[in-house]
């Protein structure tokens, strides 16, 4: 079967930026495309809600041809690219992760149209994110010119192999080089003694030099599996947080991993770090789930 890559489209600016960038996702890994609206009419949580018949039906109509717009937008600017569309009722986040089941990407914008113009990063995307099971690419920032890097946050206590590959793979498809990023933030204060500011100095040196070197031994497989893939390491005391948003600057993309949830349902546990880089990036960050 074909892969398919997911879009969630309301029309909102936003959506339009995860639509472009879907578009070009497909292209790149030869992908379907199938653009998804969900509509409901009062809370889903309302279990006694009757909504008249005639209501529902001008609520799908109104949201097939929303995606149908999305669709269009698709194949004028992808010609030959296989394009569908579903509307389906439901609460946004949870219909638009379950129509992503199988997925190899799900492309959402930061924020939709009902979302509030301050937030930093939307709830349904975010709730979405805690309901996905493919790889899941929030779209920030505003479009730039191709600065033909991708970024990828790794810890080397907890690598995750899923991530690792989406990146390679990705740095392929993209003919963009790969700077794997390894931060431990260690808190370095040693007040004024000169004798305490270079032992920790020289520790620091250290550390890096042994990262670093783990690194390479950890990621060579991979370079010999995507040669064509040029690498960059980067170790640094920073915050893993703020180094990876600072990366974003220079970046096309940020890829980070979340952990599976344990329980046996579905979605992902979006942890500190990846929260912090999916509300303060400038580049667009797809979150990978990994066991």
């Amino acid at each position: 079967m074909k892969p398919t890559v997911v879009v969630g489209y309301d029309r909102s600016p936003s959506a339009d930026r995860a639509l472009a960038q879907a578009g070009r996702e497909a292209a790149w890994c030869g992908a379907a495309v199938e653009v998804v609206t969900a509509f409901h009419w009062i809370a889903v949580t309302t279990p006694v809600a009757y909504v008249p018949m005639n209501v529902e039906a001008a609520l799908k109509t109104g949201a097939a041809e929303m995606a149908d717009t999305g669709v269009r937008w698709l194949r004028e600017h992808h010609p030959g690219m296989s394009v569908g569309s579903r509307a389906i009722a439901g609460a946004t986040a949870d219909v638009i992760a379950a129509a992503a089941r199988d997925a190899v990407l799900l492309v959402l914008g930061n924020r939709g149209r009902g979302g509030f113009t301050g937030l930093l990063l939307g709830s349904v995307s975010m709730r979405t994110l805690g309901f996905a099971s493919c790889p899941t690419m929030i779209v920030r920032g505003t479009p730039a010119e191709p600065a033909g890097s991708i970024v990828l946050g790794l810890d080397i206590d907890d690598p995750g192999e899923e991530s690792i590959e989406f990146a390679f793979a990705e740095a392929a498809l993209r003919g963009a080089r790969l700077c794997v990023i390894n931060a431990w933030g260690v808190n370095s204060a040693g007040g004024s003694d000169p004798g305490i500011a270079a032992e920790i100095a020289l520790a620091k040196a250290r550390t890096a030099v042994g990262a670093r070197a783990a690194l390479e031994s950890l990621l060579n497989p991979w370079l010999a599996k995507y040669p064509d893939v040029g690498l960059d390491i980067e170790v640094t005391d920073e915050s893993p947080g703020a180094a990876l948003v600072k990366a974003g600057k220079t970046t096309d993309l940020i890829v980070a991993g979340a952990h599976r949830r344990g329980d046996g349902s579905l979605g992902m546990r979006v942890g500190p770090i990846a929260h912090a880089v999916l509300h303060h990036a400038e580049c667009p960050v797809v979150i990978v789930p990994r066991t």
